[in-house]
């Protein structure tokens, strides 16, 4: 759905009006009327409006998210930490594998060899901790970002402005937001579909399932 301000014949209005601009298969042009603004304004409120995560569910899973994020943080400083260990035997073997190349004890294609080994899995081992240190629980922050936002997505519904509005809709349903005979009509996306359900008649029905009491962080690290 186009949010773009189109004008009747050309005619400048003092009230903007909008329609979905798809193009049709049949014609260039888009056959569908105009809609007014506050019309449209009460469509995309009515359809925000079920997508809110109640404020005490929202502290809860708060609190569980940093707890989560300090667990983490700690289990990843923990596998580091053995990482680190890991590399500093394998230096030691290196100087050690040096060390017997240049008494002579091993032949050059013996030492190549062993060192190319040993480099190898040092490599793997910094790649590792590496990946721990940039991204542990990458999935933490835009969860949260996410709780945030659903908090908010009533008021913003009920008193937010147009921009605003616009803005949560398409957190809300992505490319799924279409405007067809002046009623706006939505698919949501994950992870907004936690708080909504699709009924047999493809309504929506009452936020459920996410209750503090049996909610698990743990069980929703897809929710991006």
């Amino acid at each position: 759905m186009s949010w773009t301000i189109r004008l009747w014949r050309n005619v400048v209005l003092p009230v903007p009006l909008y329609r979905c601009t798809k193009k049709s298969r049949a014609s260039t042009l888009c056959l569908q009327p105009y809609v007014r603004e506050e019309a449209l304004d009460a469509e995309i409120s009515s359809l925000l409006k079920p997508y809110t995560l109640l404020a005490d569910w929202a502290e809860e899973m708060l609190t569980r998210l940093k707890e989560e994020k300090k667990q983490s943080a700690q289990s990843a400083a923990q596998v580091i930490a053995g990482k680190r260990g890991e590399i500093e035997k394998i230096n030691l073997r290196l100087q050690k594998l040096l060390d017997a190349f240049l008494d002579g004890v091993i032949e050059r294609s013996d030492y190549t060899a062993e060192k190319a080994k040993l480099m190898s899995q040092k490599k793997s081992l910094q790649e590792q901790s590496a990946a721990l240190l940039t991204g542990r629980a990458t999935w933490l922050e835009p969860f949260q970002n996410w709780i945030l936002t659903a908090r908010n997505a009533g008021e913003i519904a009920v008193n937010g402005s147009p921009q605003e509005k616009k803005v949560l809709a398409r957190k809300v349903f992505g490319s799924n937001l279409v405007l067809d005979c002046k009623k706006a009509r939505g698919s949501c996306v994950k992870p907004w579909s936690l708080l909504v359900e699709k009924s047999s008649t493809g309504g929506l029905v009452e936020p459920t399932g996410i209750e503090p009491a049996t909610f698990s962080l743990r069980t929703r690290r897809s929710a991006n």
